[in-house]
Parts: structure tokens; sequence; C-alpha cells
């Protein structure tokens, strides 16, 4: 593997391919070499939004192919042996190269069962040029493909790219090979999701065989250094030394477990559990599942709607005043996040957990200050139309994801949704049902998740964290004020709360005021996330 950039049809290039194709005549493998030349490249556009225009994309470099097993439609191994400019390509691409080429040795001592191809791409980084070619010309003699792109680093070894080619009897077929291998793999859930919304937006090779129909994943490593990003992606800090030699082993054996099995026949959709260690179950299981928790949730609305007719609460300050509150403590945690931004369109991204706990104190502060300041005026009345809110925005939260084909996150939302639905009847565990409400905030909003959204594009800088604050916090907010209301507590009322109050304003405030970002406004706007390399690694 070359410790130098490799951009495509550069001499450092054509280096590379000439070491795989003595490595693969070292190991009595026969190498053909597919000449890739003009390749035409689709116009891509996702929700709405267009992202790349058509356009002919020509390369000199060639792609590698080595077949091994018997004839027929075959199981393909892909890694690209470009980089972009400037960048050694350890972890993008050589790691992959190498595992790549360990397994054409071991196939060509120990010829497999079935068909295995195994190929080399030229041209990744520029539009999957080599990938387009390889599809093009060669998709009908593939089976499955699997690309192997920005692996060996620290993070978890994962799935990406499983649209909706990619169902039950393939992901069990995955999760078999795993535990085969000794190994525990990982389908993160956004993941799954927006491969099967936007599958033409794919950004490795995979993505040229799947756009084809052609069933085909991306394997990697999620992240590096602790994050489920790699900071050194694209950059002259994507050096050898980076490269976990455990996290090769992992994925070499994970291959080998692969290829002794035929990928089995498409059957049905899945949903590969989350924290269970390789379990997938059929999808209609997951959807049946969010049914029953819509259907709680439905249910203690209804059940709700008539107690208020029969025992209607008393005059006063009721959710419609605290939904004003509510509005105020947002417009209030927006503002100090804008004057405290320096110009950064997205201050918060470069440390969320700390943003997340300073915009949080500085919310529920002002919401006390403000319901406060009403309760001065009118006392707070009622309590059920609190609980009503909070399933009411948790169950249109999750009933959305189901409809818009999101069932793989929809659970989050809908969980809260029945536990707070369940919760005036069983009052002992009420208390439980209002934590789970938090659910989205835990999940949705972790640190590490913002950070993985934002490096992939997903989060519009326009969009305040505020905002996404907000929307998680409404259920959580509102299952507290009706826990307390419930109790008949005065806790609401106590000069302790207010001032508690007005601390945590002034401590969230001054939190986001005296942490300046990682990154200015100019750094970040050039290079989003990746502006932060230079400060990591001067």
């Amino acid at each position: 593997m070359e410790s130098v950039p490799r951009p495509h049809d550069s001499a450092a290039s054509a280096a590379e391919a000439s070491y795989i194709e003595r490595e693969l005549a070292a190991a009595h493998a026969i190498v053909e070499r597919l000449a890739v030349g003009d390749v035409a490249l689709p116009a891509i556009d996702v929700a709405g939004k267009h992202v790349r225009d058509a356009r002919t994309a020509h390369t000199d470099d060639p792609d590698l192919i080595a077949r091994f097993g018997p004839p027929g439609r075959a199981l393909l191994v892909m890694a690209h042996y470009d980089t972009v400019p400037e960048s050694p390509g350890a972890v993008d691409n050589g790691a992959a190269v190498e595992v790549a080429l360990a397994l054409a040795r071991e196939l060509a001592a120990h010829p497999p069962a079935q068909p295995v191809m195994i190929a080399f791409t030229a041209d990744e980084e520029d539009g999957l040029v080599g990938a387009e070619a390889l599809a093009a010309r060669r998709g009908d003699e593939v089976e499955f493909a699997i690309a192997l792109d920005l692996v060996g680093g620290t993070g978890p070894l994962s799935i990406n790219g499983a649209s909706e080619l990619i169902g039950f009897t393939e992901l069990r077929w995955l999760a078999r090979a795993a535990d085969r291998a000794g190994i525990v793999l990982r389908a993160p859930l956004p993941h799954r999701v927006v491969s099967r919304w936007w599958p033409q937006a794919e950004r490795s090779d995979h993505g040229a065989f799947t756009r084809r129909g052609i069933r085909a994943i991306h394997l990697y490593d999620r992240g590096q250094d602790g994050e489920w990003i790699d900071l050194a992606y694209h950059s002259r800090y994507d050096v050898a030394s980076r490269v976990d030699p455990a996290a090769v082993d992992e994925l070499e054996r994970f291959l080998r477990a692969l290829v002794a099995d035929r990928p089995p026949p498409h059957d049905g959709d899945g949903f590969w559990l989350p924290l269970a260690s390789n379990v997938v179950v059929p999808r209609w299981l997951l959807l049946a599942f969010e049914l029953a928790l819509a259907v709680i949730a439905a249910l203690g609305l209804v059940l709700l709607a008539r107690d208020s007719r029969v025992l209607p609460p008393r005059r006063g300050a009721g959710v419609l005043l605290g939904i004003v509150a509510f509005a105020l403590a947002v417009g209030a945690t927006w503002a100090v996040e804008r004057l405290t931004s320096r110009g950064h369109p997205m201050p918060w991204i470069h440390d969320p957990g700390r943003a997340l706990v300073c915009e949080g104190l500085v919310l529920v502060g002002m919401l006390g200050l403000v319901t406060r300041g009403i309760g001065r005026v009118a006392a707070w009345a009622g309590s059920r139309r609190y609980l009503a809110l909070a399933i009411a925005w948790s169950l249109a939260f999750g009933v959305a994801l189901v409809a818009i084909d999101a069932a793989e996150l929809a659970w989050i939302w809908l969980v809260p949704a029945a536990a707070l639905a369940i919760a005036p009847r069983f009052r002992a565990v009420s208390i439980v049902a209002v934590i789970a409400s938090a659910l989205p905030i835990a999940l949705v909003l972790a640190p590490a998740q913002l950070r993985e959204a934002a490096w992939n594009g997903f989060l519009p800088p326009a969009v305040p964290l505020a905002a996404w604050l907000a929307a998680a916090a409404v259920s959580p907010l509102a299952g507290v004020a009706w826990w307390l209301r419930s109790r008949h507590t005065s806790l609401l009322g106590t000069l302790g709360l207010s001032l508690g109050c007005a601390l945590a304003v002034t401590t969230g405030t001054a939190g986001q005021a005296t942490r300046a970002p990682s990154c200015t406004a100019l750094e970040f706007n050039r290079l989003q996330l990746g502006c932060e390399r230079e400060a990591r690694w001067p």
C-alpha cells in the first residue's frame, strides 16, 4: 500500500494498480484489467435538492478483477485504490485494499464453494467512476456486492447502504456470518432510513450497483477516536499509524465467513435490532409493535378526553398559556444561541454535549420564570391536558415517521407516547413514563449522533439547536407539568424554584458565552467539521 496520495490518473495510482497486480499474481490469481475510460454519471437529486449534474467522467486507471470458485453469479467484494489529492488515504482506502488482497490470497489457496469476485476499483473519489463502469459492464455477473470503504478505524464494524433491496434474508445472512466470525456487526438505524429514502445518493462503490437494482451494501468502521466520524477523512492526517489492526482482523474474519455461505434469495423486509447482538427480525414485527404502541397512545388520549368531560378542569391558567410560555422560553434560548454564536452558523456542533446542557438550562430556567410570572396573575389549573399534549406530540411524531417509511426511528417517539398513555392507570410508575418521554433527547440528540448527522450533511445549518431541542423537549416538559400538577405540589410556587430558574438561565448563558467555537465561521463554511483537524493535530 502506497503511503502517498493516489489521485486517479496519477503516477501514484498507476503504481498502486501495479502493486495490486503483483500481489494477485504472486497468489496465483488470474487478474483482469477492465479499462474504465469514459463513464456517464447520472444527475443526483435528494429531497428536491439538486446535488449533482449529469456528466461524463474519464479515467485511464483500470478496474482490476479476480475471480475465484465455480462460475456463476458471484459475491463481489470491492475496494477502491485511489485517494483524494493530498491524503495518504490509509483508512480511505488503503486498509480496505490490503483486506481485499488478503482475502484474494486465501481464496486462491482455498477456492470457495460459491463464485466470488474481488475488484479493485478506480477513481471512486470523483463519482464512483470505476464502480459505475464495473456495474454497467459486469453487473449481470454479480449476485451481491460489498464495498469496503473507510475500514480500519476504531469504531464498530457497521453496515451502510442497506436499501430496500436488502431485506430480512440478506440481513439474517449478514448476522449469521457475524456470529460465525465471533464479531458484533452494527446497522445504524439512521443510515438504514437514509439508504431506503435516497439510494441514488450513496457515496461509496456499492451505490453504482444499488442504482441498477443489484443488491449491495457498504461495510465500514463507524468512526475514530471515540466518535462516529473520522476527522482525518480526506486529509493529510489519514496515515497508516491510525489503522487499527484489531478492526482489520475483525473485518477479515467476517469476510471469510461471508464467502463460505452463498447470499440467499431476497424474501421480505427486515429490522436489525438495536443493542442486541446480530439479531434480525421481520420488519412487519417492528410495524406491528409500533401499531400497538400507537393504539395504546390513542386510547390513552380518548380516555383523557372522557375524564375531562366527567371532571372538567377548574378555571385558571391552562395548557394554552403553557404553550405560550414554552414558545417564549424557546425564543429566549434561540436568542442566547445566536447572541453567543460569534457569527458561526452552527457554533454548538463543535461541542454539542456542552451546548445541549447550556441550552437546556436556559430553556428550562426561562420556562420556569415565565410560568411563575403567569402564575402570579392566574393560578395554574388542571393536569390532564398537559398529559394529553405530551402523548399527542410523541404520537404525532411517531406516526409521521412510519408514514414516511422511517419505522426504524418511529419507536423512539411511540414508546414514550404509549408509556405516558398508561401512566394515569399505574400511578406508582408514572415517573418512569415521564423519564421515558425523554427518549428522543437521549437518542436523537446524543452528541455523537448530532456530529455524525452534521458530518453527513443531514442537519441544515439554518435550523438552530434550540429548535431541535424544543421539538424533543415538548413531551418530557409537558409530562413533568402533568406529574407535578396531578400531585398538587406546592413546589412550583416556591421562591427557591424562581431563584433556581434564574440561576439556570444565568449558568446556561454564561456557559454559551464563555466557550468559543473550535473554528471560525469562515473556516466552518469552507471545511465544515473538517475545520477541527488543524486544532486537533497541529
